[in-house]
């Protein structure tokens, strides 16, 4: 009996070593399943590129391209443009971290509620009509605050370099280009070939040969954004090179002098600049002015909701201070006591002249609909409750005034992009980048 026993135990430890071998084997390839889904692509100074993230960002690209119907350029050179606009945005990305650049939420909700108004809808009804096409909501929130700190990083870097004097906005406004900007624009699409710095000669000739010869494929009729995407190192490569829609003065002076002299359909010669050899083709042009816009000056007050105020609490509040208001309480008084906009409170309120589309579609409606001298009932916009009191209108001419902040745009654009694509090459040049290689 007792050699029974000893032997069933013996087989019962040798089932539960078995048990234990197979887990631990399942639980290796499982192990090693995991990691075969997702691996580090790139070493980019302190930070690393997964190849989720890269698979992600091409998937993305292959589903505009084929929704525009356009040509899909040979996946290997697509993946190391992508990979290489990953590392860029890397790059910048833990710049801002350093320095500390964050971007509130409400600074987000403004620029969405800006995206949303230029599709006629509220912010809500954007995020609605976003999660209905099957696209994640915060994943779109995210991208865009990722946006905007890589736009502060770049003014940072690049807008410090960038200086206007008065004299020069007054010489371009006095200039024949100035006389006639708002007359033609010019939908432009680009390719750059990029030179870094400290090339040989043979290097930067071999660079040459090959933009020639793109070129040339170019004008045998060969998809311009096929050979964007493929080829060129511009920040807007991955979108066919467009540059969207410029004037001749928004574009930079080498731009310019070989746009205006192209027609439609037809590419530039190469153009050689300190960032590398540029090629450009004039997609499409087009006339526009404007001289007059109307004008309303108005002032508001906003109360939010917030973790110690419900919406309902904040509803009952912005009617209490309607009601004191209409009783003929002092609205300054009011908006600096109890208006949550940080950017107007200490102003009693005041928004000053606006233009059509710089508000909030909910606020905006009230506003328009609002009699001068007259103090609208509570609304809600996407950043809260706000009561409205319209001051004046006018259907102003700014032509003066514009031409200069137009003027003083465009001449800090232009020098700005000029700077941009040599600044983005040196701090490329400048980080530690290690790419692994796939297979």
């Amino acid at each position: 009996m007792n050699k029974y026993r000893s032997l069933k135990n013996f087989q019962l430890s040798c089932k539960a070593i078995v048990v234990i071998l197979l887990s631990l084997f399942f639980s290796i390839n499982i192990h090693a399943k995991i990691e075969l889904l997702d691996k580090v692509i790139a070493v980019v100074d302190s930070g690393v590129i997964m190849e989720s993230e890269l698979n992600a960002r091409i998937e993305d690209i292959l589903l505009r391209i084929k929704s525009d119907q356009g040509e899909l350029p040979p996946l290997d050179l697509l993946e190391e443009q992508v990979l290489e606009k990953l590392i860029i945005e890397e790059i910048q990305m833990q710049i801002a971290e350093r320095a500390g650049i964050k971007i509130s939420d409400s600074e987000l909700n403004q620029t969405l509620a800006r995206v949303a108004a230029q599709n006629n809808v509220s912010l809500e009804e954007f995020r609605i009509k976003f999660e209905e096409d099957g696209s994640s909501y915060r994943d779109f929130r995210n991208t865009i605050r990722k946006e905007l700190i890589i736009q502060r990083v770049q003014r940072g870097k690049v807008g410090s370099k960038v200086d206007i004097s008065e004299q020069e906005i007054e010489n371009f406004l006095n200039s024949e280009e100035g006389k006639t900007q708002l007359a033609e624009q010019y939908n432009v699409q680009h390719i750059l070939i990029a030179v870094k710095s400290g090339l040989t000669e043979t290097e930067t000739r071999e660079l040459e040969s090959k933009a020639s010869d793109i070129l040339n494929r170019v004008s045998q009729g060969e998809s311009f954004e096929k050979l964007a995407a493929s080829y060129s190192s511009g920040q807007n490569a991955l979108e066919g090179g467009s540059l969207g829609w410029r004037t001749s003065s928004e574009l930079p002076s080498l731009f310019a002098e070989s746009v205006v002299t192209l027609k439609v359909g037809e590419a530039s010669e190469l153009i050689r600049s300190g960032a590398g050899f540029h090629i450009l083709k004039l997609k499409e042009k087009r006339g526009n002015t404007v001289k007059f816009q109307d004008q309303t000056l108005s002032r508001h007050i906003l109360i939010q909701p917030s973790e110690i105020r419900t919406e309902n609490q904040a509803e009952l509040l912005i009617n209490d201070i309607y009601k004191r208001l209409i009783k003929g309480e002092d609205f300054k008084q009011l908006a600096r006591q109890y208006s949550e906009d940080p950017g107007t409170k200490m102003d009693g309120g005041d928004l000053g002249w606006s233009n059509p589309g710089d508000f909030d579609p909910a606020f905006e409606k009230t506003l328009d609909a609002t009699k001068i001298g007259s103090i609208a009932k509570p609304i809600q916009s996407s950043f809260g409750w706000h009561i409205i009191e319209v001051l004046d209108r006018r259907n102003e001419d700014v032509s003066e005034e514009e031409q200069k902040n137009r003027a003083y745009q465009i001449i800090y654009r232009r020098k700005f992009e000029q700077e941009l694509e040599s600044t983005l090459i040196e701090l490329r040049a400048e980080a530690y980048v290690d790419i692994k290689l796939t297979t």
